[in-house]
């Protein structure tokens, strides 16, 4: 028999007898029970990339985001000071100098 799947419109799903679905599960208990070690560690290779693929995509899905929110922002940086020449000739009534004499 065959069915549209709800999820996608145009893929047909197969729907199996309860006979088949059981032998599928006979046929892979025991290809599990021969080959347990290699399963096993199929299994455990597969976790391992899938987990890295997600720790991989994570760190590029916020990459963007924490160098733009760690970068200061041109109109509130720190102003730059000048280095000011001690010039005698003019008076600069906001010195220190200027007021305290």
């Amino acid at each position: 028999m065959l069915s549209m799947d709800e999820r996608s419109p145009q893929r047909w799903k197969r729907h199996l007898s309860e006979e088949t679905l059981e032998r599928n599960r006979q046929r892979s208990k025991l290809y599990y029970a021969a080959n347990r070690a290699k399963v096993l560690a199929k299994l455990k290779s597969n976790y391992a990339e899938k987990r890295q693929r997600q720790v991989q995509e994570q760190c590029e899905k916020y990459r963007d985001f924490l160098t733009n929110y760690f970068t200061l922002d041109p109109i509130v940086s720190v102003p730059v000071t000048k280095v000011e020449e001690d010039n005698e000739e003019t008076p600069n009534p906001l010195r220190l100098s200027y007021i305290l004499n």
